[in-house]
């Protein structure tokens, strides 16, 4: 395949009271419905419009020099693709320089591709979902929407990635999944991904149970101190460490489904 999985870069990382990257999340609407989705994502989900607001409150948070990171995400980008392109616009005219990831399952292909060009800095990129992709575990992409993907990954390298082969037991999660049983499904270590701020205007610890409301991943509310943010993220990897990982070991169960499953019976970052 022409695409390459994206290589991981160090998790947890805050400089000056800052996160080196933050997913933005505007709902699940999607124009698929796949079994495995950890997002519950379907042509009748929910969606809300990025504002000025949500984009002022990702500057506030995440770092905005050529290291930070903002990674649009949810059901599907590209199904409102225009107001996606407005949110590129309006975060580089207020100054962050960093990278731009639009996850995406690149159906709508062309929408995708107009994104990419959209951005005045030429750094925005793609990372396309693994199973949509390949075929494996859920129906592919039209061949017509993958060939122009993957013309303009050759013309332009590293512009568009493909996603981990990993199926994560969040969401709709690995039942029933019906992909090749030798694709990783488990760990007991959770991989520490980044924070994600909601259009509805909630800050959330984790990008894969994000439509989990649990009292353990709440971060805070677009309108709270930056510094609040970060200190609430610093407890919950602290608590993922401490509390979480060993958990999962002891009970030998991978740490996604120790959230979606056994969450109730963990304490909240915030307990003593």
């Amino acid at each position: 395949m022409v695409f390459k999985e994206r290589t991981s870069r160090s998790k947890g990382v805050i400089e000056n009271g800052r996160l080196m990257e933050l997913h933005l999340y505007p709902g699940n609407q999607c124009n698929r419905e796949c079994d495995f989705c950890t997002v519950f994502g379907a042509p009748k989900g929910w969606y809300t419009e990025y504002t000025a607001e949500h984009l002022d409150a990702t500057l506030r948070t995440v770092m905005l020099h050529e290291q930070g990171a903002i990674k649009f995400y949810g059901g599907e980008p590209t199904l409102n693709h225009e107001n996606v392109m407005w949110a590129i616009a309006y975060i580089r005219e207020q100054g962050f320089q960093g990278a731009i990831v639009i996850y995406s399952n690149g159906i709508q292909a062309e929408r995708l591709l107009a994104i990419l060009a959209s951005d005045p800095l030429g750094k925005t990129t793609a990372s396309l979902n693994y199973s949509i992709a390949t075929g494996d575990g859920a129906p592919q992409m039209p061949l017509s929407s993958l060939r122009k993907l993957e013309d303009h990954e050759r013309a332009n390298p590293g512009a568009i990635a493909i996603g981990h082969a990993d199926i994560v037991d969040s969401g709709r999660g690995v039942d029933p999944f019906t992909g090749e049983v030798t694709r990783p499904k488990d760990a007991h270590r959770c991989p520490h991904c980044y924070p994600v701020l909601k259009t509805d205007g909630t800050f959330h610890a984790c990008p894969f149970a994000v439509e989990n409301d649990a009292p353990h991943f709440q971060l805070g509310r677009l309108d709270d101190p930056p510094a609040a943010i970060t200190q609430n993220f610093e407890r919950f990897l602290h608590w993922l460490d401490t509390v979480h990982e060993p958990y999962a070991t002891q009970h030998d169960l991978p740490a996604c489904t120790v959230c979606w499953k056994h969450l109730h019976e963990l304490p909240t970052p915030a307990s003593k």
